[in-house]
């Protein structure tokens, strides 16, 4: 009785792309260009006139707080959420404040006025913030 030992045979396995691995791939790298390029804070600004950046720290006057009377509306500004693809740690409250002051300053705003703030909630995950730049006469 001959006994042999069971051969081993390597079989040369060719996985052609099918459609359907072909949509995976492209969703995966759409999803991923996506959420990188997403990463900014919206920031929309409206300036009336040129003005000077300013410099140091603006007064923030919050939501129903008198304005100084010898001021002048020159803009608004709106920050939050970028296209529902905005990371929440990007658009906290802080972030959100930051860049309204940074906008602020470019434009030559010498107070922020908060007119809306907006908290996260099922339809965002970033806060909205809404204000007014004025300058004084």
């Amino acid at each position: 009785m001959d006994i042999t030992a069971p051969t081993a045979k390597i079989f040369k396995i060719t996985i052609k792309p099918t459609l359907m691995h072909k949509i995976k791939l492209l969703s995966i790298f759409t999803l991923l260009t996506v959420s990188l390029s997403g990463c900014t804070l919206k920031k929309q600004i409206s300036v009336y006139s040129d003005y000077p950046p300013t410099e140091g720290n603006i007064p923030i006057i919050m939501t129903n707080q008198p304005l100084p009377r010898n001021i002048v509306r020159i803009g608004s500004i709106d920050v939050g959420e970028n296209g529902g693809l905005t990371p929440s740690c990007k658009c906290t409250y802080e972030a959100c404040i930051r860049a309204i002051e940074e906008g602020a300053r470019r434009s030559g705003a010498q107070v922020i006025y908060i007119v809306r703030i907006t908290e996260p909630n099922i339809h965002s995950t970033c806060y909205n913030i809404t204000a007014e730049l004025y300058r004084y006469q």
